[in-house]
Formats: C-alpha cells, structure tokens, sequence
C-alpha cells in the first residue's frame, strides 16, 4: 500500500514538473509546417514538374440530392477550368485564363468576373501558391497553435494573401503533415460566403498524393467533392480557353 501511494505520489509530482516544460514548447513556425506538408504530398521537386494536371471526379449536393460530374484542369502558371455537368441541367463552366474568369451556367447564361471575384479566381489559379504555398505570394503566414479539426490534432495557419488581403485559415495534422481543412471568406455574385472544407483520403496520383474527398460546407449547403482519376503533363491549351459562350463580353 505504502509502496503504490509512492508511485502515485511520485508520478504526480513528475506530471507536474513536467506540464511546465511540455507548455512551454515553442511552436514550429508556419513555414515548417507547411514544408511538411509539401513533403508528404510528394516534395518540392516533384510538384515543380508538373505543368498541368486534370482530375475527373464527382460533386453531390447533399441537400438537393444532386450530383454532377466534374473534370478540372490546371495548368501553370495560373490557368484553370472546371465543367460540372447536372443531369437535366446541363453544364456549368468556370475558369480564368490568367487575365479574364468567367462563368457559365444555364440559368443566368455566361457572365465575366470583375473586381474582387476575378482577383479571388485568378488567387487560386496560382499554381506554385495552391501546391506550395509560395511565402512571396502571402504578406503573413502565422501559426495559430494546436486545435482539434475533424478529429485530429492540427496545427491552424493563418494565411494572408498579397494581392487581395484574403483571409484563410488551414489546417495541417500533426501525425501526418497533410493538410486536412481549410476556412476562409469567399467573394460570389451573391456576396460574401463563408465556407468550411474537409480534406481527406489522400491517394497517390503519378508523382504526387492528392486528397480525393472535399467536404465543403457554405451556410446551410453542403457539397462533397470526389476525385476518381488524375494525370499530369497533358493539358492542352483548349481546355483552359475562354468558352465560346464568353468571348463575346471581352471588350476589345
């Protein structure tokens, strides 16, 4: 009995010795934080091959009980599109060229971004910036501390875009490095939105992993993203042109 009051005894006073010291750790910065990331997705290097890559996937709206089929494309520097295709709908494009964005969907027709969405579209065309995280294209980046995020630890990042003053915050696990989340403020026709995503299942697709499975939540709606497929290298310029419905709105 004397023997196990000891222990605890012992053990308790080590907690608290110890507590102090495990308190008063300091925090990696968000650069090594996000360096561990871009390792785990497969490193620097490899990223820095890739001149385009296409995924084919899927977007259900949860509420609506809708799903769409997907395919994106990028290619670097800071060119991008998407078409979503809706059963009964149609199709719905978006994109940037690098200079203009643009919209298109059945039910308003096309539509050319301006202001603070066509800055907003030509942000996460960036290439370097969405893989890397490139420190030149953020005037901060902070590490906000250790916060639970879809039931992992996670180190939160303040992030601050140069351009457009953006805010966002992501989220990277402390196990693995691999960004699991992300929330940020988003500029739409409609005002501004608030969203939340979760990223998760990340699978290696060529010389990279990528997460397949984006949980996106913006106010009562919520969206899920599959990626089935993916491949590198074989974008063509056709994929990222300004849609024929479009050209006509480009003042000359």
């Amino acid at each position: 009995m004397f023997f196990q009051s000891a222990v605890r005894t012992i053990t308790t006073a080590a907690l608290l010795f110890a507590a102090p010291a495990i308190q008063a750790q300091p925090l990696p910065s968000a650069a090594d934080v996000i360096a561990k990331h871009v390792a785990a997705i497969g490193g620097r290097d490899a990223i820095m091959q890739i001149t385009s890559m296409k995924q084919v996937g899927a977007m259900e709206i949860t509420a609506a009980g809708m799903t769409a089929d997907l395919e994106m494309y990028v290619m670097a520097p800071n060119k991008q599109s998407m078409k979503m295709s809706l059963a009964g709908l149609g199709e719905i494009l978006s994109g940037t060229d690098g200079t203009v964005a643009w919209s298109v969907n059945p039910m308003q027709g096309a539509r050319l971004l301006e202001g603070k969405e066509l800055a907003q579209a030509k942000e996460q065309a960036d290439f370097v910036a969405s893989m890397l995280y490139a420190p030149d294209r953020f005037s901060s980046m902070t590490n906000e501390g250790v916060v639970d995020f879809a039931g992992e630890k996670a180190y939160k990042i303040k992030m601050v875009r140069k351009d457009t003053g953006n805010e966002s915050w992501n989220y990277f696990s402390l196990a693995s490095g691999l960004q699991i989340g992300a929330e940020a403020t988003l500029d739409s026709e409609m005002g501004k939105m608030s969203t939340s995503s979760v990223i998760a299942d990340y699978k290696t697709f060529g010389p990279i992993k990528i997460a397949t499975r984006t949980e996106m939540t913006t106010g009562p709606q919520k969206m899920i993203l599959t990626v089935k497929s993916a491949e590198f290298n074989t974008v063509t310029n056709d994929a990222v042109a300004v849609p024929a419905a479009v050209q006509p709105l480009i003042k000359k």
